[in-house]
């Protein structure tokens, strides 16, 4: 009994050793603009994902992050129109190999716009705990400008004496302002 015990706990060091460690969150956004969109996807605990942005006009692959099954993801992804392509396994093998031969591959249908203005981010939320009924909503982060009213104050000026001629007067610099972001409809 002690070698079959031996044994197993030789095989599943094995197997950890050939597993890589599990990342977290984004891996790499290669599409040169920046992540501003947000991106959040639901799962259950133990289902692990590794996930793909596909631009839908080169086919190009743009962005990668890993999600862990259960645990809060959310991601800003550039703007545009992507594919998503999701695979998903138990043990994580690298960018490579993903989750080895036993990775299952699905791409959600349609691709997702990912729009950004001044005012707005426009997302995602997309939900995986029933993959036979994914749900995909809209997710928006609204932004407002914030005047700083300390940029305002006028400096204190120092007037010239009367003999020094004439000086030049500085003015306020410019407003400043602070950007507040929240999630909204």
């Amino acid at each position: 009994m002690k070698w079959v015990l031996t044994v197993l706990a030789l095989a599943v060091s094995a197997l950890l050793a050939f597993a890589e460690e599990r990342p977290q969150g984004l891996m790499w956004n290669h599409s040169g603009l920046p992540a501003t969109n947000p991106l959040q996807i639901k799962t259950n605990t133990g289902a692990d994902y590794f996930l793909l942005l596909q631009d839908t006009s080169t086919g190009d692959a743009v962005l990668a992050a890993y999600v862990r099954g259960g645990a809060f993801f959310r991601v800003l992804v550039p703007p545009g129109r992507f594919e998503l392509a999701f695979g998903s396994g138990e043990t994580w093998q690298g960018e490579a190999d993903a989750f080895g031969p036993e990775t299952q591959w699905f791409v959600l249908d349609p691709a997702l716009e990912f729009r950004s203005s001044a005012a707005r981010r426009e997302g995602h939320l997309i939900d995986l705990r029933n993959l036979t009924q994914v749900e995909i909503r809209g997710l928006a982060d609204c932004q407002r400008r914030e005047l700083d009213p300390e940029s305002l104050r006028l400096p204190k000026l120092e007037y010239p004496k009367p003999n020094d001629g004439p000086q030049r007067l500085e003015t306020g610099q410019a407003p400043k302002y602070s950007v507040r972001s929240r999630i909204c409809d």
